[in-house]
């Protein structure tokens, strides 16, 4: 099939969210394996965000890899994924959801790559992002990357990058930022410190919240699990899912699927007394590992196709992705930043001129303008 198809099966919007969702979970459980007795955070629907721009640039097999990577099908055309995760945006912003969460996206590019004008068009409209053609070489470009992250999460990913590597040519960003206050808040004179024992064994004294209210609860084969929602509209939730106590947290991790979820969402409300320690996560990965497991190898490599961004021989050199959550007696807060990183099989692009055959030259006072010498080189003079 053409990946420019515009007859292919069309999505909708829920058909959207699950890919993604299902792609989300698929990613957590890789990062996790990875990091066994680690905290770990990501924001699915950021990264998916990112890749999703991202993969309007990618043809052929690099942008089935991509597609199936994020759960959509070979069959699933660009134009309805973009309607749809365009949808999810428009969602996820709703003004009356009672929180603030902000969604942002963001295309840097290097000034000297001609990239394919109706790539940028089309990402600007589908995903309302904000294109900045800049200097890569420049320390200033790096500087105004980050700021954007830091502007765009409330200070809390104060960086999404350390440095521009030579080849890098553009990058593509997506901003989380959410606050909220719980819909029934935590009394913060019921606070008290208690035991709290680590996946390695270790136990540490920590300051609880304790809540004794009605609540939405479940409990399934291998789990117990709560529904904080946040707000009057009580649109956004936090869910937590406690594995029994005969389950290693590691092994529930590899049995969470859609299911979990939905049956979280699915609990019934009752009188429910409830301990939670107060946390705060940070994390700063690279995902390229995770996700070429997850079948976008082809995206990282040599031979990779881009062709619908520009003319060259692009292909993926970093996903980084820094996440940010806390949460207390009155809600949360948290923040996300995902940055794809686009680079050339070879050196930058940047201008050359060769004086190898007849040139003109003129000396200038540039102060008062005046044409000091000028002159034509025909020939080289020893």
């Amino acid at each position: 099939m053409s990946n420019n198809d515009k007859t292919a099966t069309t999505v909708t919007v829920n058909t959207a969210v699950n890919p993604t969702r299902e792609f989300g979970i698929s990613l957590f459980k890789k990062e996790a394996a990875a990091a066994k007795g680690k905290n770990v955070l990501i924001s699915p629907a950021s990264v998916a965000i990112a890749l999703a721009m991202t993969m309007n640039g990618a043809r052929d097999t690099t942008l089935s890899a991509m597609k199936t990577t994020l759960g959509f099908s070979d069959s699933d055309s660009l134009e309805a994924i973009n309607s749809n995760i365009g949808a999810i945006i428009a969602a996820l912003t709703d003004p009356n959801s009672g929180v603030e969460l902000n969604v942002a996206n963001a295309i840097w590019a290097e000034q000297s790559m001609p990239f394919n004008a109706d790539f940028l068009k089309g990402v600007v409209e589908a995903y309302r992002a904000t294109i900045t053609n800049a200097d890569f070489a420049a320390e200033s470009t790096k500087d105004d990357i980050n700021k954007w992250a830091s502007d765009n999460t409330k200070g809390k990913i104060p960086t999404i990058i350390d440095s521009i590597d030579p080849n890098m040519v553009m990058y593509l960003l997506n901003a989380i930022y959410f606050k909220g206050q719980w819909s029934t808040q935590f009394d913060k004179e019921r606070t008290w410190d208690n035991s709290f024992t680590g996946e390695d064994g270790k136990v540490s004294t920590v300051p609880f919240m304790w809540r004794e209210d009605e609540m939405r609860y479940t409990s399934g084969k291998n789990y117990s699990a709560a529904v904080l929602p946040f707000g009057t509209a009580k649109q956004i939730a936090l869910y937590v899912i406690l594995p029994n106590a005969d389950v290693e947290v590691n092994a529930f991790v590899e049995s969470l699927d859609q299911s979990i979820l939905t049956g979280v969402k699915g609990g019934y409300e009752t009188e429910l007394t409830l301990m939670m320690p107060r946390f705060k996560l940070e994390s700063d990965v690279d995902l390229k590992e995770s996700l070429a497991a997850l079948g976008m190898q082809e995206a990282f490599e040599s031979g990779a196709d881009f062709s619908g961004m520009a003319n060259a021989d692009l292909k993926i050199s970093t996903v980084k992705h820094k996440t940010f959550a806390k949460f207390d007696e009155e809600g949360g807060e948290a923040a996300a930043v995902t940055a794809v990183g686009m680079t050339t099989e070879c050196v930058r692009m940047t201008p050359s001129l060769v004086l190898n055959r007849p040139f003109i030259m003129a000396l200038v006072d540039e102060k008062s303008d005046t044409l000091l010498f000028a002159g034509k080189v025909a020939e080289i003079c020893s």
